[in-house]
Formats: C-alpha cells, structure tokens, sequence
C-alpha cells in the first residue's frame, strides 16, 4: 500500500493472500490473558486503555470487514472443493463471529470500566509477532494532472498494457504478473525500461500526465491516490495490476549509502534529498523495479467512500492497516498500541503521542511482510501525507478474537 514507511512497503496487491501459513505463525503466539492487559505489572506490560478513536470511525471500518467477510463465506459456500476450501470458509467464519461480538458491544453506552470488563470477559488478544512491531504509515496522495501530454505535465501514468499477462495462483487466486514469451511467463517490463527506454510510449496506456517524476513514484508507492484536472475535475486511481518484479526500498537505499541518517529517515528527508539531488532521482527510482499500472474513475460519477485496499473495501483513515495476510486474518480485528508522530502548523514533529486502537486489517502491501510490520492508514491530502512521513514507530498488535 518512503517515508520511513513509504518506501518501505509497496502498495497495493489486490486479492487475498492464502492464510496457510498462518498456522506456523500462530504456533509460535502468544495468547494474552485477561489480566496481563487489563493489570499493570511492570511498564512493559501491556495496559488495555479502551481506545483512542472515535466510535464513528471504528464502526465504519468494521462495517466494510463485515460486508466483505459475508462475500467472502457467500462465495466460499458456491464453489466447487478444493483443498484450502475448508479451511478458509473457517477463518473468514471466525472472524465474522469476532467481529458481529465486538459489534454488539461496542454499541451499547459503556463506561470504560464496563467496556473492559466486557471485552476482557468475552474476547482473547492473540500476539503473533515476538518482536516489537515497525509501524509505518500510508496516505493518499492528491495531485495535479492532464489528460494528454501539454505544458508541465510529462511523466504519463499508465493503465494496464495489452500484453500484460496476468496468472493466477491456485484457489486463492493470488496474482502473478509478467509478458509471454514463447509460451512462458517472463517478468514484465522494468521501472527503467518503461520511464526512461519508453517502451510503453506512443500506444494509447497513458490514462494521465503528472507533473514530475517524484509525484509518479509516491503514486506507485501509495498504490492509490487522487487526480485534478484544470477544469476541476476530480479522479480517483487505483492499483490494478504491477509488473510483477520486485519491490525495494528507496529510503533504506539512501540510508545504507549514507545519504540520511536511519534515525532521521522519513518521507520529508527523502523527497528533500531529490529537491537537491534531482540529477540522481532517475537513477536511484529505478532501483525499485517494481512498476504498477492503474485504473481510473470520475468521482462525479460514484460516491467516494475513500481509496480501496487490497480487500476491495473503503478504507478508514486511522482505523484501516496492511499487514501479511499469511499471517494477520484478511478483514480480521486487532489491537494496536504505538506511537505517533506530533507535528506543528509547519510539518516538524515537536513530539510523540500514545496511541491505543482497535483497527481492522483491510489492505496489504509488498513490503508488509512477516508478523512484525504494519502500515496504518493515515488519510488523503498534505497533512496525511506529513503524518504518515513521519512514521516510524515502535509497538505491539494483538489479534482479537471471540471466545
């Protein structure tokens, strides 16, 4: 789905990741009793202190987890066997009763104390990661754009190509992307060979022209993002397929060459790195071969309920996560407890706040791989994107489930 985190994932993938291997994971979790969250013990200890959002927000979230997890059981129930079959109707069921629990409760008018007694009585926190988790950011970026090649805008977004070939990967239906070639699938076409060799030039894929490169790659990286005409037009663009190659990190590239510090790594230092070294902005994009095309829409034409994830749901600014659906529940309930960067009217951080959430894990990314990283999604526009540059935090997230 750079910025400390941006550059560290890649979003978006699209369908849902088999859960297989979620089973080795969980056999290595620990499952939280009652009283190690709700009881101070030590200052390491976990402290359950409700949660930090607005009620609004988290029953939106859970609304769009409830409506894909009753596709998913729907669609599950229609198909003939197959061997993960059984097993995925089960997980998308646990989660569904997980979630329709929480539901009920968190409707009623309690106090915190009720709340937690509640929620202690009736639900277990299942950490799955036994190191403290990375969480980083993400954010929809909002940009400037032409339909055809005019005046600034030069650097062409492109949809799908025609000979993009697109496999899916067994009953799970994870996608693989590349081009045939003499009946075999190959890696599609790189960063390199499509932005700078032109390959793709003069064909009819560009859906939009932005203005510079360093808008195209955050586009990329976001997987999702919105575009303005001069006439004010508005659209929305989306992650619809990739090239297939992989992802690598742009920022963790500047800090292994020495160029930021690791400490200092975010967003706002690399895009300040390329306003001084715009010579060297080419070269070091198209370290990351992984290239993503996109689909667009007017969003005159439906109700813009916020970018989708990967699960082809709304997401929910603050509530809404990408993770490793081999390991997190696609859809599925969490806790988390982190940090988050405290910024001035200027965009510095002047500090650091605590944060304790329910969020919901609607989305996932390239770069979210294993139980120790999660992207949290931030929102869209400038302030989304200072907040979500800022990320780099350290914390813990527990799966929730029903008794």
């Amino acid at each position: 789905m750079i910025k400390k985190m941006i550059f560290l994932k890649q979003k978006r993938g699209i369908l849902l990741t088999f859960l297989g291997s979620i089973c080795f994971y969980l056999s290595f979790s620990t499952n939280i009793s009652a009283n190690d969250l709700f009881t101070e013990k030590t200052e390491d200890t976990l402290i359950f202190q409700g949660d930090d959002g607005d009620k609004d927000s988290l029953i939106e979230a859970i609304d769009h987890s409830l409506n894909y997890l009753e596709l998913k059981i729907s669609s599950l129930k229609v198909t003939a066997p197959f061997p993960e079959k059984d097993f995925l109707l089960l997980s998308f069921k646990k989660s569904q009763r997980s979630l329709k629990h929480f539901y009920k409760i968190i409707k009623e008018d309690l106090s915190l104390q009720s709340f937690a007694q509640k929620i202690k009585k009736n639900f277990l926190f299942q950490e799955v990661s036994k190191e403290r988790i990375l969480l980083t950011g993400y954010y929809e970026p909002i940009f400037s754009g032409s339909l055809k090649k005019e005046g600034e805008f030069l650097y062409p977004i492109y949809r799908p190509p025609d000979d993009l070939a697109e496999i899916n990967k067994g009953n799970n239906k994870e996608k693989t992307f590349g081009r045939m070639v003499q009946g075999r699938l190959v890696p599609y076409y790189s960063r390199e060979e499509i932005d700078q060799k032109g390959v793709l030039q003069g064909k009819g894929y560009e859906i939009f022209w932005l203005k510079d490169p360093w808008e195209r790659f955050i586009l990329h990286v976001q997987g999702s993002g919105r575009i303005k005409l001069n006439d004010g037009q508005i659209y929305a663009v989306k992650y619809v397929a990739s090239n297939g190659r992989p992802y690598r990190s742009i920022g963790q590239y500047l800090v292994k060459k020495g160029f930021i510090e690791e400490q200092e790594l975010s967003l706002r230092k690399v895009k300040e790195f390329f306003q001084k070294n715009p010579h060297l902005m080419e070269e070091f994009f198209n370290l990351n071969e992984r290239y993503i095309f996109f689909q667009a829409f007017p969003l005159s034409n439906r109700q813009w309920k916020g970018p989708m994830g990967a699960l082809e749901i709304p997401l929910v600014p603050g509530r809404s996560i990408a993770t490793d659906h081999s390991i997190y529940p696609p859809g599925g309930l969490c806790y988390l407890v982190s940090t988050m960067p405290v910024l001035d009217k200027l965009g510095a951080v002047i500090g650091r706040k605590k944060i304790n959430r329910f969020v919901l894990n609607h989305d996932k990314g390239a770069a979210m791989k294993g139980p120790a990283r999660v992207d949290l999604f931030i929102g869209s526009g400038e302030k989304a994107e200072q907040i979500a540059g800022e990320m780099n935090e350290a914390g813990r997230i527990f799966i929730i489930k029903a008794k």
